[in-house]
């Protein structure tokens, strides 16, 4: 110990001598020279143009004029049956940019270190105020495709950052026009725990999400909802019955989530049940409109349900998903996973004329874990032994449907129209 001891003393002592430019008998080597760094750096301020103040704690995102797309083609878990690996890539696509994004500070001051070279647009947000991204939809925002990156281009400030290059932006919020209302039940009890949407009228006459919508905050104990920072336009709200809810508890159960999307009635302001029927809201610059009225009814609504199963046997396939359309606009109603047992059902159907799909059928081995119970476990663990082709069935709805049967052909083939019977 005593040796090891007088050794690591010698050496401290070189290490000392060394810091210090060494002795005549031993020179200091040189350190080599520092590697060019390859990034450049962006910082600056933002500031909320109404007020001339700070936008405090507004996020501040460079987005490049060669943004990477997310790649949702195949992100369809009912047709694409490499479904973790896509969700895996979008991940990771997401996590790419996180050197390319600050939150201001309480200045309204934000700096970025490690920007690679390239051209950007600088885009902040802040809510209440008008971002280049308020009237995309979460599709054109993954996306990032020339249209999308061609809207924010002609809003948003321009940037060009070279490497061991300091560039600085000062980025104006406006204030912008906001929407509010309530959702409630048609008996007038508020409907708390639901997450409106904003929808936006496009030039062509279709609506469009707007992907602000997912920032929004549920409604509150007594159902009102408010969306804020919206450019001039023309705007409607659409809200699902909250059939999708998180529960927390205690113990190892503390987080549950609840979900059936076949029970997820949507209504429109007005008492509108279909997207035809909306009568939109203009809104102007600095507006703020109120009383925005979306009613869930309680009565004329019906429920469908019913089995799949394979046409050369008959026997319940245990795995696959439904989708109800709408006859005339062939817009999907409503979606939903098969049970185990080939069966499915919808509830809240209001009255009219229908198409019932079945796609994605297949045969998968059954696994008794108990973390696989959920249909989206199974969907994501379960291995295909047999796929199926897909089967529809038209139908006019005035009262329940509980019966039906669908039978699935083998892949090659397709089914014919109608309602099948063993």
């Amino acid at each position: 110990m005593k040796s090891f001891s007088f050794v690591a003393l010698m050496l401290a002592t070189s290490a000392v001598f060394a810091q210090l430019g060494g002795t005549a008998s031993q020179p200091a080597v040189p350190a080599p020279a520092a590697a060019p760094t390859l990034f450049g750096q962006v910082n600056g301020r933002v500031i909320c143009g109404d007020t001339d103040a700070p936008g405090r704690f507004a996020s501040v995102q460079l987005i490049s004029e060669k943004a990477e797309q997310m790649g949702f083609s195949n992100f369809d878990p009912t047709k694409n049956p490499d479904f973790a690996k896509s969700l895996s890539v979008v991940f990771s696509t997401m996590l790419k940019g996180s050197n390319l994004s600050a939150l201001a500070g309480i200045d309204g001051s934000f700096s970025l270190d490690k920007v690679p070279p390239g051209t950007y647009y600088v885009v902040a947000q802040l809510p209440g105020y008008q971002s280049p991204l308020s009237q995309l939809s979460q599709t054109e925002r993954m996306k990032a495709d020339p249209a999308t990156l061609k809207a924010v281009e002609s809003v948003a400030e321009k940037i060009v950052v070279g490497p061991e290059q300091a560039a600085h932006v000062e980025v104006r919020l406006e204030r912008g026009s906001s929407l509010s209302g309530s959702v409630r039940y048609d008996d007038g009890s508020p409907a708390p725990c639901v997450t409106p949407i904003l929808i936006s009228l496009q030039k062509d006459g279709k609506w469009k999400e707007l992907a602000l919508s997912m920032m929004a905050a549920p409604t509150d104990d007594r159902g009102h909802f408010r969306f804020s920072g919206l450019p001039p336009g023309k705007y409607a709200v659409k809200a699902a019955l909250p059939t999708t809810q998180a529960s927390s508890g205690l113990g190892t159960a503390s987080i549950a989530v609840h979900m059936n999307l076949g029970d997820a009635l949507v209504v429109y302001p007005g008492g509108a049940l279909r997207e035809k029927d909306i009568k939109p809201v203009e809104v102007g610059s600095g507006d703020e409109v109120d009383g925005i009225e979306v009613i869930f009814p309680l009565s004329g609504l019906h429920a469908i349900a019913g089995t799949v199963v394979a046409k050369f046997d008959n026997h319940p396939v245990n795995a696959g998903a439904i989708a109800l359309l709408d006859s005339e606009t062939k817009a999907v109603v409503r979606t939903a996973m098969l049970d185990r047992e080939g069966g499915f059902r919808l509830n809240y159907i209001p009255e009219g004329s229908y198409t019932l799909k079945v796609s994605g059928a297949a045969d998968t081995e059954k696994s008794e874990s108990p973390m696989e119970e959920t249909d989206f476990a199974r969907m994501m663990n379960s291995k295909t032994v047999k796929s199926y082709g897909e089967a529809e069935r038209t139908l006019t709805l005035k009262t329940d449907e509980t019966t039906i049967t669908l039978q699935v052909p083998d892949a090659k083939g397709k089914a014919p129209a109608g309602n099948p019977t063993p």
